[in-house]
């Protein structure tokens, strides 16, 4: 659930457990001293995000869909905040509800891996530190049932070994695959079509450049990620996110 807001001091990045390293990209950890009250702004990506919420109180776990449109996730001063994030497609069965119902939303957790939120808080709490977390929490993620492997794993590696992305006809034909299995198999493992799938990553990468390429005009980053032109650039940015490249620039 990477914030377009910069995250507070403190905030430590965790390299997934190898046992864990095809599902999860990373996990966070924004600690209590370092939390403050503030709506961030996540915006559009392909990924699944576990958040959970620690403090004295009771602990809660939001799990976040993949976003085709801004979302702002509250936090609150004095809670520390544990985040996983999942690979695109590698959503878990940690609820009843598939990847496409939880596009552009959240769903509250009670419990994970059969372990009580409130005893999981009083867990991770103990820890003491970000390292020691993982560990409690890798086994729990292990137990959960993920996805098998399918045509759209087969159709991830292919588009990620292509850096200008494909056509979504193109792709089904470069697979093997009719364009309705393509559909489908992203629809249910993604949330949405390979086409916005496409759209979305290739604006992420925009947005990465944008913000930590500073010396890098935006007619480059938009050439070498193959928009038209900058303004076809700018269009994309404003349709997923109200915003243009310049916007987030001079914010970052």
């Amino acid at each position: 659930m990477p914030a377009t807001t910069p995250p507070p001091a403190g905030t430590r990045w965790l390299a997934a457990p190898a046992s864990l390293a095809e599902r999860l990209e990373y996990l966070m950890w924004a600690p209590p001293e370092s939390s403050i009250t503030w709506e961030h702004e996540v915006v559009p990506d392909a990924n699944v995000d576990l958040q959970l919420e620690l403090s004295e109180g009771p602990c809660r776990a939001m799990l976040y869909g993949p976003l085709t449109r801004p979302l702002h996730v509250p936090s609150h001063a004095g809670r520390g905040y544990l985040v996983v994030h999942f690979r695109p497609g590698a959503m878990p069965r940690l609820v009843d509800a598939s990847p496409s119902e939880l596009v552009n939303g959240a769903v509250e957790l009670r419990e994970l891996g059969g372990l009580s939120l409130d005893a999981l808080g009083e867990r991770l709490l103990a820890a003491g530190s970000p390292e020691r977390m993982r560990e409690v929490l890798t086994p729990l993620l292990e137990q959960a049932p993920y996805p098998p492997g399918d045509s759209f794993d087969r159709a991830l590696r292919h588009l990620l070994s292509q850096p200008e992305g494909l056509r979504p006809g193109a792709l089904a034909e470069a697979l093997h695959l009719s364009t309705r299995t393509l559909q489908r198999v992203f629809k249910e493992r993604v949330g949405f079509s390979p086409g916005t799938f496409v759209r979305i990553t290739r604006f992420q990468e925009a947005l990465s450049a944008v913000r930590q390429e500073p010396a890098r005009s935006l007619s480059e980053v938009a050439h070498r990620l193959g928009y038209a032109d900058h303004a076809h650039m700018t269009r994309e940015f404003r349709e997923l996110t109200g915003r243009t490249p310049s916007d987030y620039r001079r914010s970052a």
